[in-house]
């Protein structure tokens, strides 16, 4: 079983990175879709074959196979991390539903609409076109905007945090197939946002962009305990920063994010290309091969002693959103910015006991990301950085034999802590009672609003069952 999901994840990610750079980034082999009849996620862990499924070009498709259809579950580029795109009985791809809705540019205010199904990655181009840009975004260009929309998807900074930030206005449509136009004042708005599509699914999105701009991105290693002491200093001084903490070591590397006049880095999406994929297969390969041989303990503060800085001036979507060619999961949640080291350092001391207890057989190559989010963020019901400032603990895990131990563990210490789930990532545990806890009347609020305008039950699947509960 070891043996065959190291050359699994291995293979794997070689192949992505293989295929996406022979297409010049047109084509990823690891992302959700529908062959055959059957669905699969991205990381080809959750299969099935939908009673029904369809490819809607048009709105009016959409709201018809929602209004004949008992059960429906909606998908962009199936790239969440557990079975919330699973369905009871039909499925629908936005894939024919994307591009820019005719007539929506304005150029005097720098807004456009686009269709929900339209990846980051294209969103993203038809802005430069126009010579405009995203202020921030997330670290994945692969994902659909409705998709990332419906799960609240954070950048990270002392000043930004969420795309739903820059969103003027959605259309949504709810579970009798209404239409709404809501905007983020609107309650409609903020049960859509984080939703997982619970309460309405998103069709479309007007953006807000800015003038396009470069940033100049910086990545280093630094000592554990240096970073512990000077922690905020390093938020307060960066646009955004973000950081890699490893198991077995004291070394950690700081990705930071500025804006700045400075021209573009020569080469600089090509050296960025090189960097993102050396990353992915010493991680699948390396990585894997150290967890699972028993040196990972023993290798780990040697191996990131090689690790060197890395400083380029890119264009800003090239900075903050890249193509992720790694097979890997990701448990993520969030506490409060005052509890950000002790819980890293809570998590990371939990995966190393359990690595130590049986060394050979246990865990694969995991590290913990480290995010962080301003208070304020009101825009989603329902969304782990709500109210206030938070931390982001993402626990990434090669995908191979022996990461849903640690997860399961994890997942307990999450429920005990009362940490914030994110529901686009691995989440196979917690339940309705859990988001009762943590939300309080912002969660009944999402189930009132559920129970008006999905009366039926029509975007149910057993995932949102165990967490809103029927």
């Amino acid at each position: 079983m070891r043996s065959r999901s190291y050359f699994y994840c291995g293979w794997a990610t070689t192949l992505n990175i293989i295929l996406n750079g022979l297409t010049l980034g047109k084509y990823l082999w690891l992302e959700g879709r529908v062959t055959g009849g059957f669905f699969h996620n991205w990381a080809h862990r959750f299969r099935y074959k939908p009673q029904q499924y369809d490819l809607p070009s048009t709105e009016q498709g959409i709201i018809d196979f929602i209004r004949r259809s008992s059960s429906v579950r909606l998908f962009g580029a199936g790239h969440s991390f557990n079975s919330g795109v699973e369905s009871d009985y039909a499925l629908i791809s936005l894939d024919n539903y994307t591009g820019i809705i005719p007539g929506s540019e304005d150029k005097e205010k720098m807004q456009l609409t686009v269709r929900a199904g339209t990846r980051m990655r294209d969103v993203i181009q038809l802005l430069l076109d126009r010579g405009w840009a995203f202020k921030a975004l997330p670290s994945h260009n692969a994902q659909s905007i409705g998709g990332i929309l419906a799960t609240d998807v954070h950048g990270t900074g002392k000043d930004w945090g969420w795309v739903s930030e820059m969103v003027v206005s959605l259309k949504v449509i709810d579970g009798k197939g209404d239409v709404y136009v809501v905007k983020p004042e609107d309650e409609l708005f903020r049960a859509a946002i984080g939703g997982i599509g619970a309460v309405v699914i998103i069709t479309e999105v007007t953006v807000q962009a800015r003038e396009r701009f470069n940033m100049l991105q910086i990545c280093e290693m630094a000592d554990l305990q240096w970073v512990e002491d000077h922690l905020e200093e390093i938020i307060q001084e960066n646009d955004h920063m973000s950081l890699y903490i490893f198991p077995f070591t004291n070394r950690v590397q700081i990705n930071k994010w500025n804006h700045t006049d400075k021209p573009q880095s020569l080469l600089g999406p090509l050296r960025e290309w090189i960097n993102i994929s050396a990353d992915a297969l010493v991680s699948a390969w390396l990585g894997n091969l150290m967890a699972y041989s028993g040196t990972l303990n023993k290798l780990s503060p040697i191996v990131y002693w090689f690790k060197q800085m890395t400083t380029l001036v890119l264009e800003s979507a090239e900075a903050y959103s890249r193509t992720i060619y790694h097979l890997h999961q990701e448990q993520e949640f969030t506490v409060p910015y005052e509890e950000a080291v002790p819980m890293c350092k809570l998590f990371l001391k939990t995966f190393e006991d359990m690595y130590l207890a049986n060394p050979k057989h246990n865990l694969p190559y995991a590290l913990l990301e480290v995010r962080f989010t301003p208070a304020g963020h009101e825009l989603a019901l329902i969304g782990p950085g709500r109210d206030t400032r938070r931390c982001w603990i993402d626990l990434i895990c090669n995908d191979s034999h022996g990461f849903e131990k640690y997860y399961a563990v994890a997942e307990d210490m999450i429920r005990k802590i009362k940490a914030r789930p994110h529901l686009g990532k691995f989440c196979e545990r917690l339940d309705k009672k859990h988001l009762h806890d943590i939300y309080g009347k912002h969660f009944e609020r999402f189930l009132e609003l559920r129970d008006e305008h999905d009366p039926d039950r029509k975007f149910i699947n057993p995932f949102t069952r165990r967490l809103f509960g029927d």
